[in-house]
């Protein structure tokens, strides 16, 4: 039987009013995708949505027990088939240009694609109460140009590695991003399984980098990012996302978890990537020795101050394994790196006030398929393209 050009994964737990949605606009998007669903809902609220509709394009999987978003990634990955893998988040959706991207790897042997975010989702449901400044039912379109752009995974990696507790950066992915089947084999026969850690995303983004041999940056809405209440993004947005490790739902799912004692055991944004970029690269001394523990400390004592004293004692016992002088010299580098960031990122904003902003923000729009709708016509009116070259060379 031949193989579906793309396999659109999607892991989902307890929000069916976003997965329904979000299966039926990922299935008008293109014909020559395949749907994998696998949900770990105690209740089966997706299944009764097709019921009825012979859908051969769609896999709709229940584990059928407890599962942790590491094993439910890739629970759903050994259902897929697809020349090439993309995984969203129950309340994404995609372009149709996919398929055109994804014939375009196969033709070019192309490992991976990493795609820029020129177009948001915000469900109804979303709120910010914090520096955000986004409301729901509305699509966000910036700037894009369609332009493919061949990029140095590895370079990537160790740029993520010297900013521990950063997240993914440039680093290709395979969440909100595209891989080919080929590169998984790769790494499942050098590496195991491809989702690990406690955030799947970071940590598969490490192997990815370490194994993709062609890597390209897409500029252009291929997968179009969604936020709503219960998601990772909207609870960021509502200053939500933190607090005592084991106490976390998220973290709670996983069965017998050993936490690593170089990073700060609590929940956070900075420690659940940093400890998942760990666990992708702690058996591989040459890149273990490019991480840079002083910067996950500085970012964690930025961020939450609150654990301040479990930060501090992190950072004493580094110090005692790698010596004083060292640690002092890699935390100012670090200390001096982070304000430079910092200084860069005031600086721009400032400048942002005086350019002219081409964002454009569409209201009304109320669940995916809407926004699969309006995103579709948008591009089509403004005649945007992907600019695919006859070689990827």
């Amino acid at each position: 039987m031949m193989r579906p050009l793309v396999s659109v994964i999607i892991p989902t737990h307890g929000r069916p009013e976003c997965a329904v949605s979000t299966i039926r606009a990922v299935l008008a998007a293109s014909n020559e995708l395949e749907v994998v669903v696998s949900d770990t809902s105690d209740e089966d609220r997706i299944t009764p949505a097709f019921a009825g509709l012979d859908i051969a394009r769609l896999k709709l999987l229940r584990p059928g027990e407890p599962l942790s978003v590491v094993d439910n990634f890739n629970f759903a990955l050994s259902h897929a088939r697809g020349e090439y893998l993309a995984f969203i988040g129950d309340d994404d959706l995609i372009s149709p240009q996919i398929a055109e991207i994804a014939h375009w790897g196969v033709a070019n042997e192309v490992d991976a694609f990493s795609f820029s975010f020129p177009m948001l989702y915000y469900w109804p449901t979303f709120a910010s109460t914090t520096r955000w400044k986004a409301e729901g039912s509305t699509l966000v379109v910036s700037d894009f140009d369609g332009r493919l752009t061949p990029f140095d995974a590895k370079a990537e990696l160790a740029a993520a590695l010297r900013n521990m507790g950063s997240g993914v950066l440039g680093m290709p992915r395979a969440y909100a991003g595209m891989i080919s089947r080929r590169l998984v084999e790769r790494i499942q026969a050098a590496h195991g399984p491809l989702f690990g850690g406690v955030s799947p995303d970071i940590y598969s983004a490490a192997l990815i980098s370490m194994e993709s041999q062609k890597s390209y940056r897409v500029d252009f809405p291929i997968v179009v990012p969604g936020a709503c209440a219960g998601s990772t993004s909207g609870k960021s947005a509502r200053g939500r996302h933190v607090g005592g490790l084991r106490d976390n739902a998220h973290i709670g799912a996983f069965k017998n978890l050993v936490w690593d004692d170089r990073v700060p055991e609590y929940y956070s944004v900075p420690t659940v990537w940093g400890y998942s970029l760990l666990k992708g690269v702690e058996d591989k001394p040459q890149w273990l020795r490019k991480a840079d523990f002083s910067m996950l400390y500085l970012r964690c004592l930025i961020s939450d101050p609150q654990y301040k004293d479990m930060v501090i004692g992190c950072l004493k016992q580094h110090a005692r394994e790698n010596g004083y002088m060292a640690t002092a010299i890699e935390f100012a580098g670090a200390t001096a790196r982070e304000a430079r960031r910092i200084g860069r990122t005031l600086v721009q904003r400032q400048l942002n006030r005086f350019k002219r902003d081409n964002t454009v923000v569409l209201h009304g729009v109320l669940d995916t398929e809407q926004a699969f709708q309006v995103a579709s016509q948008y591009i089509r009116k403004f005649g945007k393209k992907l600019e695919l070259t006859k070689s990827g060379s």
